[in-house]
């Protein structure tokens, strides 16, 4: 039997247009004299598109296309895709839930000549983006409910016995139900995956070691399919990367596809083994590449969704910014970008010079719009204000240094950017980084603006590491040298002089790596913990996963030589992470996920301020008392 797997891009919520793609993939494999074409999960709705899966109608579309797309099938040609349905279309007797919906499967359909067989997803994730128990029931909930209904039978095509799981049943080590061992069980000769899984840094390898393992423990082989696409909620944006894979029945990778690529893969299943029936074309790639070509795509492919072509960048001269421009002069062309250095007294010819250059050498368009006049402007207007209320009274009102700190930055973003995007028919940047994101250090209306914050899911040292790679991979320098060795700096006042050493209050190898903590760890240590590691000395160790990276203990007892001053810092961060940095958060722009804690849908939180649990206070009570 000649089998396919097509990597097709899969919009969100156009059951229509993804029937046609499906369509022509389907008719192309006849063409080709293929026997079975499999599609992704979730092909003919798209995935993650919130309570669209609740309205009857737009569910009633899915399965009149999947009925349409079924239609493909033919003596010789069959085909599994992945959709959703009710689950009365199933069992042919109307049912609702608890709360009156109609109940809703998410489903693989194996369309064949004989007829239509359904496969329910099993295991339905619960975690992170995902929240599939909110829309659909499981393969269990539906045995209960069917009596005669078969949870993990196998289906013949061509004489072969096919086992079919959907995305998380792949997963099943995890699992009280292990469906891939109970499938395997039941007879199936094959052991097939339909998926629609956005891209994670690392989970492509962690996926690639469990199929390949399934494969070797129950000596089947594997087919994993997994679709492109881009899915936007309006906080968090992700990426489906494709990479589909096979293995054969002793776990070796037979077939690898491309990210971000659409592309197929055909196969021979010949005496109870697969075979690739081209050379298997495949380099393991690094984080930072996956990183890279998930930006890349996230950029170019929001700003197609959103109908964008023009894009302006606030460049500063330091990191962020940069990487930034180079990212979108790639994404989008170096003709529809434009970079905008405005600097005050405070900037250094340092970065302005670098934001030169950058734009030279990205060859896109620069100009520069100082807004020291309109600073001063806002000074005059405001120092000495004397507001009134109905009995007469008044108060004076005067801006601080540091309140002029935040008048430049709401006058860099809401007042230049936004009149130049405008006018020139485009959008501008918000540049900001996971880091800072996580405590709010962005000005609210100025830095903290834009359209997109393409690099929002980034820490610090990765937004350094992919500034190495671009240069690498371009073999020529993008990024300007000199601005992977400068402190970072906002520079909007004298204690931020670049050119004196100074910049960003944020200890950047330190606090990058204690926030990540914070906000990123699977397992995220209480504050109790960490405080107990800077009592062992071994905190840096502890936050660099005992890998070697640029914090050490010695940076950390230069920085917080006795416990006071380190539990006065980690406080202030962990109230800020808690606090203003969730309602800067709030009013943020749509963040491209790459982490696993992407802020938005992925990471879910309150403004109800932070929590010191009694063990924390406990400790650090007597740490206070043994250091006085």
């Amino acid at each position: 039997m000649k089998i396919r797997y097509a990597q097709i891009t899969v919009e969100p919520g156009k059951p229509q247009i993804n029937f046609l793609a499906c369509q022509k993939a389907a008719q192309k494999a006849k063409q080709d004299g293929i026997n079975l074409l499999i599609l992704p999960e979730m092909a003919i709705p798209g995935y993650l598109i919130g309570d669209r899966f609740e309205e009857d109608d737009f569910i009633e579309d899915c399965e009149f296309f999947s009925e349409e797309l079924s239609k493909e099938a033919t003596e010789d040609f069959s085909l599994i895709f992945g959709t959703v349905m009710f689950f009365e279309s199933l069992s042919k007797q109307p049912r609702t839930g608890t709360d009156g919906r109609k109940v809703k499967l998410n489903t693989a359909w194996i369309a064949t000549k004989q007829g239509i067989f359904h496969k329910v997803k099993t295991l339905l994730p619960n975690y992170r983006e995902f929240e599939e128990p909110r829309h659909f029931k499981d393969n269990l909930w539906v045995k209960t409910n069917m009596k005669d209904w078969e949870m993990f039978r196998s289906y013949n095509i061509n004489g072969v016995s096919l086992g079919v799981l959907i995305c998380e049943d792949g997963w099943d080590e995890d699992y009280e139900l292990k469906p891939f061992e109970r499938t395997s069980q039941e007879g199936a000769q094959l052991l097939i995956n339909i998926s629609y899984s956005p891209f994670t840094a690392g989970k492509n390898q962690a996926r690639n070691r469990k199929f390949s393992n399934h494969a070797k423990k129950l000596s089947k082989p594997v087919i994993y399919v997994n679709g492109l696409g881009l899915q936007n909620n309006g906080k968090t944006i992700f990426c489906f990367d494709g990479s589909s894979a096979a293995w054969n029945s002793k776990g070796e990778l037979i077939a690898h596809s491309k990210m971000y690529t659409e592309v197929s893969a055909d196969f021979e299943f010949l005496n109870k083994e697969l075979f690739a029936l081209e050379p298997l074309d495949y380099q393991e790639t690094t984080e930072i590449q996956d990183i890279h070509k998930t930006l890349i795509y996230g950029i170019r492919n929001y700003m197609r969704q959103s109908f964008l072509q023009k894009v302006v960048i606030g460049a500063s001269g330091g990191v962020d910014s940069t990487l930034a421009a180079a990212l979108y002069a790639e994404a989008i062309g170096k003709e529809n970008l434009l970079l905008v250095n405005m600097p005050t007294k405070f900037n250094s010819k340092t970065t302005i010079s670098i934001a030169e250059k950058l734009a030279k050498n990205l060859g896109c368009w620069y100009t520069s719009v100082p807004v020291s006049e309109s600073a001063e402007l806002t000074l005059r207007q405001i120092n000495h204000l004397k507001p009134t209320n109905y009995l007469g009274e008044n108060i004076e009102i005067n801006l601080s240094a540091f309140n002029m700190e935040n008048v430049q930055a709401r006058d860099r973003g809401s007042r230049i950017l936004a009149a130049i995007s405008s006018a020139w028919g485009g959008v501008f940047t918000n540049n900001g980084n996971k880091t800072e994101t996580t405590v709010g250090y962005a000005t609210l209306y100025g830095d903290i603006a834009g359209f997109l914050a393409a690099i929002g899911d980034l820490w610090k040292h990765t937004v350094y590491d992919l500034c190495r790679y671009i240069n690498e991979k371009n073999q020529k320098e993008i990024v300007p040298t000199e601005v992977l060795t400068l402190k970072p700096s906002a520079e909007l006042s004298e204690n931020q002089a670049v050119d004196k050493g100074l910049g960003d209050p944020i200890i950047y190898p330190y606090h990058d790596r204690l926030f990540e903590a914070f906000q990123q760890w699977w397992q995220r240590p209480s504050l109790a913990e960490i405080l107990q590691h800077y009592l062992d000395k071994d905190l840096a160790k502890f936050l660099n996963h005992n890998q070697e990276t640029e914090l050490t203990e010695e940076l950390i007892r230069n920085n917080f030589p006795d416990a006071k001053s380190f539990i006065t810092d980690l406080e202030k961060w962990y109230k800020l992470f808690k606090g203003m940095g969730v309602a800067k958060r709030i009013q943020a722009p749509p963040i491209i996920a790459v982490t696993r804690r992407a802020y938005g849908f992925d990471f879910r939180e309150s403004a109800i301020g932070a929590y010191f649990s009694r063990k924390y206070l406990m400790l650090k009570e007597k740490t206070l008392q043994q250091n006085s």
